[in-house]
């Protein structure tokens, strides 16, 4: 049998290995191993701190060395139980006990217990981050037994059992004995893990490569088909990434170009993945600004943007216009609800009766300078406003820019472009950050300061509204709202796109795990 420590060293050989290969030019002979996957990915985990899972350079290697008291299914919205055995819900709404499935081991083999569970959930209130801004209305939780445990809440929350696949469950024992200065196992966990999942962290170089290795007492089993590794090589440029593919150096790579997939998907030796996300772009419109204050000219200037010009100009096809401010998948979606479309008669008769027949004044536009994408929807957005009279200025600016800028009113741009990447597919992830009113003035991201006393009140009701038929229909209300006063433009849905070789089978996209990748789930095919 091989020991752990030589196989933690084989891994790291292998890890080695890899980068060597890229730097000289190719390692065909490794991504023929039907044992290892090799996937390419723009960006490094910055942290392996399951905590900071909000991020998905994070989320990804959490996915595999973490399990959750529950978990969303591969490539839907619903979720199944995972290290929950069962649960029962608080009439209340202000605690949920959970019983534990028995004999679930840590990668130490240890045990996990209901007391791990406690420590995860008072480690998420202390430390704050990441994560535990979709989980703020939790307060801690009570060990019952060794395997029962209550999470109690200060207010109801409907989306808190989705909220929890991504509380990952930690080894308590382990992380407090690594743990300095009272900080809860921070600095140890940048570059470790203290998991129960299907694979163990056995090698990280920052910027370059981390491994996972098969954890063989995973309480899921190994049947069926599986690998037993996988290494995430680091490689930021995409061009680099698409040889890693053709050379036979990688099994799978991030795409982020259009025409990188466009090129990929002409040779039948390759995959090609184009999942829908619950991401969606909009455009803030500052409501406080003198001539934005009027919803009319609000609604114009959707009415003059080419939607279907954005789908097949920024993403070659590669997206779906936008039905209402909620993307699909998300609890509560209408898909009764028209797509965004253009009219500019309708936009000009609203130009005209708000007094600005002629338009005659400019208007700033924040976008992301270095996303052909955005870059792309500003010009598109010229163009159309330019047909009421309206002068766009372009505004060049990176996201933490962005934000500081529409941190006041002095400095909020009048028209920005704003991407929603939800950790949960629950409708206050969108409406409630986009359109509270406490979500402005650096308080969020309400960029369009929009505030409006009925919509703040409606959208509070449906954050704890338990009842999901009576929350869907405040919801509704809520959209009528911004369909009559327009603080958003709703412009499309993004998809993820990626490509494999056409042996590497099993990868599904999961929505609420965006940019992730699964790989219990993935194997390589003996074609």
């Amino acid at each position: 049998m091989v020991s752990k420590r030589k196989k933690r060293l084989l891994s790291l050989s292998i890890a080695l290995l890899f980068i060597v290969s890229l730097a000289g030019g190719g390692f065909a002979v490794l991504a023929q191993d039907m044992s290892t996957l090799v996937i390419a990915l723009a960006g490094s985990p910055p942290t392996f701190d399951p905590l900071a899972a909000s991020d998905s350079r994070v989320d990804t290697p959490s996915i595999n060395l973490y399990n959750t008291l529950l978990q969303y299914l591969p490539g839907v919205t619903e979720w199944e139980l995972e290290l929950a055995e069962s649960y029962e819900q608080a009439e209340d709404g202000l605690s949920y006990t959970f019983t534990l499935k028995p004999g679930v081991m840590f990668h130490d083999g240890t045990e996990v217990m209901a007391e791990d569970v406690k420590y995860s959930v008072d480690r998420l209130v202390a430390v704050n981050i990441g994560v535990a801004r979709s989980l703020v209305m939790v307060t801690g939780a009570d060990v019952i037994d060794d395997y029962t445990v209550q999470i109690n809440l200060s207010t109801p929350f409907p989306g808190f059992l989705g909220a929890l696949s991504r509380l990952y469950i930690l080894n308590s024992e382990l992380v407090m004995a690594n743990s300095v200065d009272d900080d809860w196992g921070q600095t140890w966990l940048q570059n470790n893990d203290a998991g129960s999942g299907p694979y163990v962290l056995t090698s990280f170089t920052p910027e370059q490569e981390f491994t996972i290795e098969r954890f063989d007492d995973y309480f899921k089993g190994w049947e069926g088909n599986h690998v037993d590794r996988a290494i995430f090589a680091v490689i930021k440029e995409e061009s680099t990434r698409r040889l890693s593919l053709e050379n036979g150096d990688s099994h799978w790579i991030q795409v982020g170009s259009p025409e990188t997939l466009d090129a990929l998907s002409e040779n039948p030796a390759y995959t090609i993945n184009t999942d829908p996300t619950l991401n969606q772009l909009y455009f803030a419109m500052n409501s406080r600004h003198p001539i934005l204050s009027d919803a009319r000219v609000r609604k114009a200037l959707s009415l003059v943007y080419d939607f279907e010009g954005h789908v097949e100009l920024a993403r070659n096809g590669y997206a779906a216009i936008a039905k209402g401010v909620l993307p699909p998948g998300i609890v509560c979606f209408d898909g009764s609800t028209p797509e965004s479309a253009m009219d500019v008669e309708a936009a000009q008769a609203l130009m005209a009766e708000a007094g600005y027949a002629d338009g005659g004044f400019e208007l700033t536009m924040a976008y992301q300078g270095t996303s052909p994408e955005e870059t792309a929807a500003m010009q598109i957005m010229q163009a159309g406003a330019a047909q009421l009279g309206i002068t766009i200025r372009p505004m060049a600016i990176e996201w933490p820019a962005k934000v500081q800028a529409y941190s006041s009113q002095e400095t909020a741009p009048d028209v920005g472009t704003v991407w929603m990447f939800p950790s949960l597919p629950d409708p206050d992830q969108f409406f409630g950050r986009l359109g509270h009113s406490d979500q402005g003035g650096g308080g969020g991201i309400n960029f369009s300061w929009y505030s409006n006393a009925d919509n703040d009140a409606l959208l509070e009701a449906g954050k704890v509204e338990l009842d999901p038929e009576a929350r869907c229909e405040i919801y509704k209300q809520v959209q009528a709202i911004w369909d009559a006063e327009t603080p958003y433009v709703n412009v499309v849905v993004g998809m993820a796109l990626s490509a494999s070789h056409a042996n590497v089978k099993g990868y599904q996209w999961s929505p609420p795990h965006s940019y992730t990748q699964n790989v219990y789930q993935i194997y390589i095919d003996d074609m």
